[in-house]
């Protein structure tokens, strides 16, 4: 009996470790020190709310922003950026060459400029409807019927719809929705040409539902709904992020915090970190130099690719080397801020070799 519970335990030991989050390595500060050179900088320079309905919603695209960009990227402290531009009298107007210049000063290799507009919809009244059945009592109905042997099919199938329908019931609900969108136009501009080198834009969008009523009547329901749908609907919103109630400014949060999160992809793929294949594990798993320190996180993709033959431009007589995707890994677990191990398929497994270059996906 003993032993039994011994190895119950086990067994539940086992199920709630397997299901347990994976632990988050925090790079330590040699290790941050040892990959800032292989990771690029960016300087966040402004973010603009010029035409925003809602003013005051910048900082919640800072925050966003530095989440996103943390990790994979060498950050310039905001503090530092505004001491130099007040130093150098550099003034938001300012055009892409005295920013370069501005980037130069600061040892960043990119800059970023934003734009952010936060606003609300219209408040709506939303309503669900819902006709649900008795279950015990249909059973019930359903047995009495199958003793009356003598009752010919017909007739039993017409007593039971009417039972049916007799124990259909009404449920319904009626509520106001106030739905928040956050937009945020981001550009990214290379400190060594001048060039834009990422621009797009990223919404994101939260609602909240309040004065919620349910109805079992459905009269009642429809009675209620049509005098909810005909009254203008009036929340006082003010103008400002911070005169907000809490529960409003909560929203808008939620949806630039969306908005900002939805660049992660495209940054990574625009900017990938670079890694080598340090040691093959085994026949799925390997050991690659990309760890915590560069934003790496378990289930990520990683890339190695292939060179091909180089091609020379006739156009131009530039020589380019093509690139083919050559196997696609997944992080499995991250070791240090230097390290992880990621696997991937055998047919992938058996194409690499120690030393290959990987990327970030």
């Amino acid at each position: 009996m003993k032993v039994l519970k011994f190895v119950c335990c086990v067994v539940v030991l086992a199920l709630l470790w397997g299901c347990a989050p994976p632990l988050i390595v925090i790079p330590t500060e040699e290790e941050l020190d040892a990959v800032k050179r292989f990771k690029k900088t960016v300087a966040i320079i402004e973010i603009s709310e010029k035409d925003s309905p809602i003013k005051g919603i910048s900082e919640s695209a800072f925050s966003g922003l530095e989440n996103v960009l943390v990790g994979h990227f060498n950050l310039i402290e905001r503090e530092k950026i505004l001491k130099v531009m007040a130093e150098r009298k550099f003034a938001e107007r300012d055009d892409v060459e005295r920013y370069t210049e501005l980037g130069k000063l600061l040892g960043a290799d990119y800059l970023l400029f934003g734009r952010a507009t936060a606003f609300f919809d219209k408040p709506e009244i939303k309503h669900s409807i819902k006709h649900y059945k008795s279950k015990e009592k249909e059973d019930y109905k359903s047995k009495e019927m199958e003793k009356e042997e003598e009752e010919d099919y017909k007739s039993k199938e017409q007593e039971h719809y009417k039972s049916k329908k007799k124990e259909e019931k009404f449920s319904g609900s009626i509520w106001r929705e106030l739905k928040g969108t956050c937009e945020l136009n981001i550009k990214i501009v290379d400190v060594g040409n001048g060039m834009v080198r990422y621009a797009d834009k990223k919404v994101g969008a939260m609602s909240r539902k309040e004065g919620r009523k349910y109805y079992e009547d459905e009269e009642e329901f429809y009675r209620a709904l049509d005098i909810a749908t005909k009254a203008e609907i009036i929340i006082e919103l003010a103008t400002t992020f911070i005169g907000l109630k809490r529960e409003n400014s909560l929203i808008l949060s939620r949806a630039m915090e969306q908005a900002t999160e939805k660049f992660k992809i495209d940054l990574r793929d625009k900017f990938p970190q670079t890694g080598q294949i340090l040691q093959i594990l085994s026949k799925k798993d390997v050991v690659i130099n990309l760890g915590s320190a560069y934003g790496i996180k378990p289930g990520d993709k990683l890339i190695i690719w292939e060179e091909l033959a180089p091609i020379t431009d006739p156009k131009t007589g530039l020589v380019t080397v093509p690139k083919q995707k050559k196997a696609i890994l997944k992080v499995k677990k991250v070791t240090s801020g230097l390290s992880c191990i990621a696997r991937g398929k055998r047919k992938y497994i058996r194409m690499i070799r120690v030393g290959d270059v990987v990327s970030t996906h």
